[in-house]
């Protein structure tokens, strides 16, 4: 039975403010190494001398993987108790693990033939299980970080400013007018190893500052129903959780749909091939980087509100369809542009046009990739609601699964599309002449492909059910669980 009279303070659970801001740092961790991630492509085919039909089938495998082996890693994790918590010791091995599988990976190089490709193929899946376990505690613990639906949509004005903006904003701008422009805009040796020192001196920095803001919460007085929670044991109580669960089902599915679509614009032959080659000059993509900070944090800020007043579905489905309108509005502008090389010379109407539309496309792809973060805590809190369970590195891990079997198709597309305009050995380098047949395979990448993903997205998240009145109730439930316990 519900009870709604219940005050706050016996309902929610609440974080202090430097907390969130702190532990949404996890995120930017990992994402550092997913950022660094989107150069591998030319490394292993500029550098180590591999084909791009091996790479793109391999990078694909290996986030298959990556989604393969996510429930167990969730299922280990929901079992995983020490005197230093539950979280912060995966955080810690976990990032170790990414620090060791960059320094094999982006050397692989220096070995010949067969051992070449078995230490690259070693070092890849060892990354991905390095990067599994840290994505997770970035879901898994939210549940307990805040329970509160005033504090909970604040992760992703947090993850925005240091992941979005911080990661991949300045990262982009960094390398595109600092880094690459150091070394004659070329991916060199040099290049990759400052990129790589970079990558790994500041995610270690960020994991620990993120270990301190999840420290408090970090027991299991904040897990589900606590001490009294019911022990989820056998194969069967997994299955269940997840049969059981309509809002997991239905929010991975569009979640591992928007990773597709955020990874998709964010990879570096993508970027290469639009501003590089389409529009003339890659370093417009460092620029627009910049462009989008201050438009991103009064968006980010817009939608909180939003997510605040309504409830995270909303938010979330009017950013997926605002991408849908930014997608449109650039593909106008490139469609009906005589010579695309020169609307960035030019200037005018048509820069301002594409500029509002990638900069919408970026914010908006974004926010959900975020939010959705926040969403996965709602769910784990919905199944302690209907089972007593408190499974959110498995519920996190599921997330993780839909999105890698749908970002393991990332590189698998892109290196299809790249070989079909007539680049099978080597991804095209920002030098590259404009040709019809790459203009095409632009548009594929930025348009045909981003709009279908997007229309699936929009027709799913309608069945997800977790408003702001059923999650009133599922806390309440939660609370009066709790009470209960107490008194017998």
């Amino acid at each position: 039975m519900i009870d709604n009279n219940l005050s706050a303070n016996e309902k929610y659970h609440r974080a202090k403010q430097w907390e969130i801001a702190l532990f949404s740092l996890n995120n930017s961790a990992s994402n550092l190494y997913l950022f660094a991630f989107g150069f591998l492509t030319y490394y292993s085919t500029g550098i180590a001398g591999l084909t791009t039909f091996m790479v793109g089938n391999l990078l694909g495998a290996v986030r298959l993987f990556d989604g393969l082996i996510d429930p167990t890693i969730g299922i280990i994790m929901d079992k995983v108790d020490t005197k230093y918590g539950r979280f912060r010791p995966i955080m810690a091995l976990a990032n170790i693990a990414l620090i060791l599988s960059y320094l094999i990976l982006f050397n692989t190089h220096r070995f010949k033939g067969v051992a070449m490709i078995a230490v690259y193929v070693f070092a890849l899946f060892f990354h991905k299980i390095g990067y599994s376990f840290q994505q997770t505690v970035t879901k898994a613990a939210q549940p307990a970080l805040t329970n509160d639906p005033s504090q909970r949509p604040m992760f992703s004005v947090y993850d925005t400013i240091f992941s979005s903006i911080g990661v991949f904003a300045l990262g982009q701008a960094f390398v595109s007018n600092i880094l690459a422009p150091r070394h004659g805009n070329e991916f060199n040796l040099p290049f990759y190893r400052e990129l790589i020192m970079g990558i790994c001196i500041v995610s270690a920095i960020l994991t620990i500052l993120a270990m301190i803001g999840i420290s408090r919460k970090d027991n299991k007085e904040y897990f589900g129903l606590g001490e009294e929670g019911t022990e989820t044991k056998t194969v069967n109580d997994y299955l269940n959780i997840v049969k059981g669960n309509k809002p997991l089902v239905t929010l991975a599915l569009c979640g591992g749909l928007m990773k597709f679509m955020a990874q998709l614009i964010a990879d570096q032959a993508f970027l290469v091939i639009l501003f590089g080659i389409i529009l003339g000059n890659y370093a417009i993509s460092g620029k627009m980087a910049l462009y989008q900070i201050i438009p991103n944090l009064l968006i980010v800020s817009l939608f909180t509100r939003l997510a605040t007043k309504r409830d995270l579905k909303t938010s979330y489905t009017t950013s997926v369809l605002l991408l849908v309108a930014s997608i449109l509005l650039m593909s106008f502008v490139l469609l009906t542009s005589k010579d695309t090389t020169q609307i960035f010379v030019n200037g005018g109407f048509y820069t301002i046009l594409f500029t509002i539309g990638y900069i919408g496309m970026k914010m908006f792809a974004s926010y959900p990739t975020s939010i959705v973060l926040t969403m996965a805590a709602d769910i784990t809190d919905y199944e302690t609601a209907r089972s007593g369970r408190f499974a959110s590195g498995l519920i996190g891990t599921i997330f993780s699964l839909t999105d890698s079997i749908a970002s393991s198709l990332v590189p698998i597309i892109i290196g299809l599309v790249v070989a079909g305009v007539g680049f099978a050995d080597a991804y095209p380098e920002a030098t590259e002449q404009l040709t019809p047949a790459l203009f095409k395979g632009g548009m594929i990448l930025l348009v045909a492909i981003p709009i279908v993903v997007l229309l699936l997205t929009l027709f799913l998240i309608r069945k997800y059910p977790l408003d702001r009145k059923t999650m009133e109730g599922v806390q309440a439930t939660i609370a009066a669980k709790k009470v209960a316990k107490t008194k017998t």
